[in-house]
């Protein structure tokens, strides 16, 4: 058994690797044509949209997390479906968005905001069910379905989002593009009998404890996702309108700098958790090694290449290269700070995860209050925010453990 494991182990792997690398450059350069074809003010909308919806999608990477732990966990034994599970939190979910985006979408969105609003319904449906199906995947040790899932929908909003800059369309219809994407799982259900297979899986439990566990971990995940991919809701949350305008170039300057990093690693954690669970703490070192080096040597990077390629992007956004080597260690911060989350999801601290990712998302709001220039309050609050949340994560689960 342990041979085949280690055997399965370089594979795995490489295909988490390809996913992580499609799925990094086409994220990329769905950004860059956003920022190509769309105005200043207009971008900034579609950032705030992006990053609206990808706080949703982070929260229900929670249904990802904790499926993958209680199918490894479970051995590929249980009597409770977890498919019927993922349709009532899908329709519950999109329910409870569209009906408070009544209240909300109208001055986070704008003018625009009934076309924005229903495509983040549809996008949330559409992704709960995904995040499901790719539990199930990594929790059977399916790294390639899971891989295939994750890699062919990036591919598919690139090419959604680009049809749509074709045909002229701009803000809604960039939208769009980004939200059907998440329908490629249903095309991989349809033609594949191993994808089918994922959908019956089965967990040991009851239905009550496995809907309560999802929920703690999509509670835990969207805290998360605040800080990972829903900054920008709280930076427009936190200034002032006529500030805001111009804040397009740090908010793309804070996606570019995480994307290496973060992309990456929010792929490989559901592979970090069943390591965890079978191998131990001891599997957090060597990743925290490499991402120390990775970090340190991106913002050197950074400094120099921060500033051209935000030019090539756009020649009217400007961030000095000191800002742009800060924006990529503090992505190294939330890089640990998702690990540490990741470890103790895999130890069923579930409260702890939940605590260090709430801890760190009040803490880089408060900081966002605080005076100063715009730049230096992003890189204090994305300092400070997660500092924070690690040491809960450490100090209340991992220590406790070891």
């Amino acid at each position: 058994m342990s041979s085949s494991r280690s055997s399965e182990k370089p594979r795995s792997l490489a295909s988490l690797l390809a996913a992580a690398g499609v799925s990094g450059v086409a994220g990329y350069v769905v950004l860059v044509l956003a920022a190509r074809v769309l105005d200043p003010a207009t971008n900034a909308s579609f950032l705030v949209f992006w990053g609206a919806l990808y706080a949703v999608f982070g929260a229900l990477v929670g249904l990802t997390t904790e499926t993958t732990r209680a199918v490894y966990s479970s051995g590929g034994r249980g009597s409770t479906p977890v498919w019927p599970v993922l349709v009532g939190l899908a329709g519950a979910t999109a329910a409870v968005v569209g009906t408070s985006g009544l209240l909300w979408a109208p001055p986070l969105f704008g003018d625009l905001w009934p076309g924005l609003l229903s495509a983040m319904v549809v996008g949330i449906a559409l992704f709960s069910l995904q995040a499901g199906l790719n539990g199930a995947a990594s929790g059977s040790s399916a790294w390639g379905i899971y891989s295939l899932s994750l890699g062919s929908e990036a591919v598919m909003r690139l090419v959604l989002c680009a049809l749509a800059a074709a045909a002229g369309a701009h803000l809604l219809g960039l939208a769009w593009g980004v939200v059907l994407a998440c329908a490629t799982w249903v095309a991989l259900v349809l033609a594949s009998h191993d994808v089918r297979r994922l959908v019956h899986v089965r967990v040991t439990g009851s239905r009550a404890a496995l809907v309560r566990r999802m929920l703690v971990a999509c509670s835990a995940s969207g805290a998360s996702a605040l800080v990972l991919v829903g900054y920008p809701v709280l930076l427009r949350a936190t200034t002032p309108a006529d500030v805001f305008a111009g804040a397009a170039p740090i908010v793309l300057s804070v996606s570019l700098s995480r994307a290496p990093l973060l992309v990456p690693l929010g792929i490989y954690q559901n592979f970090l958790v069943t390591r965890v669970i079978r191998d131990g703490l001891r599997v957090l070192r060597p990743v925290l090694g490499a991402l120390a080096v990775v970090a340190a040597i991106g913002s050197l990077a950074a400094w120099w290449l921060g500033p051209w390629l935000l030019h090539v992007i756009n020649p009217a956004y400007d961030v000095s290269g000191a800002v742009f080597a800060g924006l990529v260690l503090t992505a190294g911060l939330v890089a640990v700070l998702t690990i540490t989350g990741a470890a103790t999801v895999a130890l069923d601290r579930h409260g702890v995860y939940l605590a260090g990712w709430l801890v760190a998302t009040a803490v880089s709001a408060l900081v966002l209050l605080a005076p100063g220039s715009l730049e230096s309050r992003v890189l204090s609050s994305l300092v400070a925010g997660p500092l924070a949340g690690i040491a809960v994560h450490v100090g209340r689960g991992l220590l406790r453990r070891t």
